[in-house]
């Protein structure tokens, strides 16, 4: 009889996932408080486990997965969940304490209810302290180790951020009003210093349509103001289209926007229980969220 193979050692697969979301050695080391060098000889004995095969492949300094690494990796997640949801049942880990999250506003309200509120069952006595900024503003913050953990749209910077999906950006308007059917397009866009109003311009340009900058907004709160009154339309992620506007799908007068690539910081070195809690749920809980607002959205 062939004897059983060797355990692998959760704290193995720990870092495999660490190395996984943040691209390099390096970042993976600055996360779970270890050398370079021990995370090096953690994936070497890791690879002489699953049989000697490569898990990683190095481009530069960055290390992506192999078709072998992609697979440990999915198992390396269903392991670390079911370890740390039967510490949670067996009620041996009652995790207290504060996690600083912050995300841009319109995420909060879409992207983010049903992380939260399954954190908020499994972790009761933690409380999650929510700062709501612009993506870029939110890094500084990361950077500067005044948050934990941020759900953004990538931006310059954000190098070492832990990539989850791309999210559609579109054309937002008025059922009730026709501001999208005038000669001359009135946009109204977030102020400048923002990715997407940047992106918003230059389609345009690129389009040579007719267009004028109608309004700005700090806030999506004011941006759907504007809309609703039918005095401008707004260039928006998809998610955060409420069900009494409208997207518009008129690719002849409004030209196609970049999709927007939503990750996640997390503060350099941190590697907290509840900061890796709640990322965990963050993860498994964003795309049912999209998929449920992707649904509710009407088009014009």
């Amino acid at each position: 009889m062939h004897g059983s193979p060797d355990p692998i050692d959760l704290q193995l697969l720990s870092t495999l996932v660490a190395i996984a979301e943040t691209g390099t050695f390096a970042g993976a080391a600055a996360r779970i408080g270890r050398t370079e060098s021990a995370v090096s000889m953690q994936m070497k004995r890791l690879e002489e486990l699953v049989g000697g095969s490569p898990i990683f492949l190095r481009d530069g300094r960055r290390r992506t997965l192999t078709d072998r690494g992609e697979v440990l990796l999915a198992q390396a997640r269903k392991l670390l969940e079911v370890h740390d949801e039967t510490w949670r049942v067996l009620g041996l880990a009652q995790m207290s304490g504060t996690i600083r999250l912050g995300t841009p506003e319109d995420y909060v309200g879409t992207l983010l209810p049903r992380a939260l509120d399954r954190f908020a069952k499994l972790h009761p006595h933690v409380e999650v302290a929510v700062t709501c900024e612009p993506s870029g503003s939110l890094a500084k913050l990361v950077q500067d180790r005044r948050i934990d953990l941020a759900l953004v749209t990538r931006g310059p910077g954000m190098e070492e951020s832990e990539f989850l999906y791309h999210e559609p950006t579109v054309w937002v308007t008025s059922p009730h009003h026709t501001a999208h059917l005038e000669p001359v397009a009135p946009l109204a866009l977030f102020q400048p210093g923002c990715s997407g109003r940047a992106a918003a311009l230059e389609a345009w340009t690129r389009s040579g349509r007719p267009h004028r900058l109608a309004y700005s907004s700090p806030s999506v709160a004011g941006l759907l103001t504007i809309v609703r009154a039918g005095l401008g339309v707004a260039a928006l992620a998809r998610c955060s289209v409420p069900p009494d506007l409208m997207v518009i799908d008129d690719n002849d007068r409004f030209p196609d926007l970049p999709d927007l690539p939503i990750v996640l910081l997390r503060s350099a070195g941190l590697d907290s229980p509840q900061a890796n809690a709640l990322a965990r749920e963050i993860r498994s809980s964003l795309v049912p969220a999209v998929e449920i607002i992707r649904r509710s959205v009407r088009t014009a």
